[in-house]
C-alpha cells in the first residue's frame, strides 16, 4: 500500500519547518516568494495533497480567531472633492464594506485623497511604501472614467482595483453592482406587480458612467411588451421639474423605475398619489429608505469584492496595469415597499 507523502516530508525536502510549509501551501504573502514557490515545488514533486477534511476544519477554527494582522492598504479617493465618498450613501456602504472585509483578513485601510494639496506621484509613492502599502482600492472615479496621468506610476506600481466603474482608462481590475441585471430584475419586478406601462427616468450622465447598464437592462425588458406601452426614457434634470412633468403627463407610465428620490417629492408637488396614481421602484435602494421598493444592491458587498480582488492580487505578487482586466459584479436584490403594489388584473 502505498502512503500519501505528509507535510513533515514536503517541509523537509524544501528545508524549512512545518508551520512554514504549511504557510506556503496556502500562498501565505508574510512568507517570501522564494520561499513559497520552493515549498510548492517539492509538494508538486512529492505529489503531496492537502487532508481536505483536516483542511476544512483548520479553515473553520482559523475564520473564529482574531486575525493577525497582515499588511495595510490603500483606499484612494480620487474625486477632485474631497467629501465626495461621504456624499451618497452608496459611497460610504462601499467604504463601509472595505474597511469591514479588510478587517475580517486581518487587514488595515488607509484612506488618501489624490488632490491633497501639494501631492504629486513621487510623494503619494513615499507615503504607501513608508507604511508598506502595496494594495490601492480606488473610489471616486467618475464622468469621463480617466485616470489623472500625472499619477500615471501609481498605477503602474501598486495592485489596484477601481470600485463602481468597469471601462475606464487605465483599464484595471474592478467591483461594482451588476447595474444591467439591476434593472432588468427591476422591470421583471414591476412586470410581476402587474404594472403595464413601466417607465426608466435617469440622468444621462449617471447611466454613461456605468456604460448606459441601467437603460439597456430596461431596454431588454421593455422589448418585450406591446409597443403601444413602451415609454421612451426620461433624461433626469435635477433642475427641471417641468421637464419631467411634461413627459409624465404625455406619456402616462403606471410605474417609473428610477435612482433619484427627487421624483418622489415632484410627484407629490403634481398631486400625484404614489402607489395609487402610479407606482416607484429604485434601482438603488439603500438603508432607510423603507418606503421605496426597489433594489438593494449590496453595495457594502461591493467594497467586500474589491478587498477581495485586491488580496488575491498580493497573494500573487501582481501589481501595475494588468494584460487582462478582471471585473466582479455583485448582483442586486428586489425588496417590496409601499411605493409599489400589486395592481388589480384589468
Amino acid at each position: 500500500m502505498t502512503h500519501r507523502p505528509t507535510l513533515q516530508q514536503v517541509a523537509d525536502a524544501a528545508g524549512v519547518g512545518k508551520s512554514t510549509a504549511s504557510l506556503a501551501l496556502r500562498d501565505d504573502t508574510r512568507l517570501l516568494p522564494e520561499t513559497r514557490r520552493r515549498v510548492q515545488e517539492a509538494a508538486a514533486q512529492l505529489g503531496y495533497r492537502a487532508n481536505a477534511t483536516v483542511a476544512a476544519l483548520m479553515a473553520q477554527l482559523r475564520s473564529h480567531r482574531t486575525p493577525k494582522y497582515q499588511a495595510t492598504l490603500g483606499l484612494l479617493n480620487v474625486s477632485t472633492e474631497r467629501g465626495k465618498l461621504k456624499e451618497y450613501r452608496t459611497f460610504t456602504d462601499w467604504v463601509t464594506g472595505c474597511h469591514r472585509r479588510a478587517e475580517q483578513l486581518g487587514y488595515g485601510l488607509d484612506e488618501f485623497w489624490l488632490h491633497e494639496p501639494r501631492i504629486d506621484a513621487e510623494r503619494l509613492i513615499g507615503i504607501l511604501e513608508s507604511r508598506g502599502i502595496r494594495g490601492l482600492v480606488i473610489m471616486g472615479v467618475l464622468d469621463d472614467g480617466v485616470l489623472p496621468a500625472a499619477f500615471d506610476r501609481i498605477w503602474k506600481s501598486f495592485a489596484c482595483v477601481v470600485v463602481g466603474l468597469g471601462r475606464m482608462q487605465p483599464l484595471l481590475h474592478s467591483a461594482s453592482n451588476d447595474q444591467y441585471g439591476t434593472a432588468r430584475e427591476a422591470f421583471t419586478a414591476a412586470r410581476a406587480l402587474g404594472y403595464r406601462r413601466p417607465g426608466l427616468v435617469i440622468e444621462a450622465k449617471v447611466d454613461q458612467n456605468v456604460e448606459q447598464r441601467f437603460s439597456a437592462g430596461f431596454f431588454v425588458g421593455q422589448n418585450t411588451l406591446p409597443r403601444a406601452d413602451r415609454v421612451p426614457v426620461c433624461d433626469f434634470d435635477r433642475t427641471d421639474s417641468a421637464a419631467f412633468e411634461a413627459w409624465y403627463r404625455k406619456h402616462e407610465p403606471d410605474v417609473i423605475i428610477c435612482i433619484h428620490e427627487q421624483i418622489k417629492t415632484w410627484l407629490a408637488a403634481m398631486k400625484v398619489r404614489v402607489p395609487r396614481d402610479v407606482g416607484l421602484i429604485h434601482l438603488d435602494r439603500t438603508t432607510g429608505m423603507t418606503e421605496w421598493a426597489g433594489m438593494d444592491q449590496h453595495n457594502d458587498y461591493v467594497g467586500v469584492a474589491a478587498i477581495d480582488l485586491i488580496i488575491g492580487q498580493l497573494h500573487r505578487n501582481e501589481a501595475g496595469v494588468p494584460s487582462f482586466a478582471k471585473s466582479t459584479m455583485v448582483a442586486s436584490e428586489w425588496t417590496p415597499g409601499s411605493t409599489a403594489r400589486q395592481q388589480r388584473p384589468r
